[in-house]
């Protein structure tokens, strides 16, 4: 998966099924803590992003990443790298 889109789109799913939201009630832009998006989350969204997407993100980059768009982001970026 190189294409930013589709690499958004799964970041967009995963977050939403574990935050329980629909894609419409999550906006790619908006702060995940406004709809929940604690430390348990954040440990759930590391570990399922890391295998489903076959990644390995920096924590400290991933903490710092508060919206879909910028995990999408981190992601794309790391899937880059595991290419070259």
């Amino acid at each position: 998966m190189s294409n930013p889109d589709d690499i958004e789109a799964a970041v967009h799913k995963i977050i939403c099924e574990i935050l329980g939201k629909t894609p419409d009630e999550l906006g790619r832009q908006e702060p995940l803590a406004a709809h929940g998006w604690d430390s348990l989350a954040s440990l759930e969204g590391l570990a399922v992003l890391e295998s489903e997407l076959g990644v390995t993100l920096d924590l400290r980059a991933f903490h710092a990443a508060h919206t879909v768009r910028h995990m999408a982001e981190l992601v794309a970026s790391e899937l880059s790298a595991n290419t070259r």
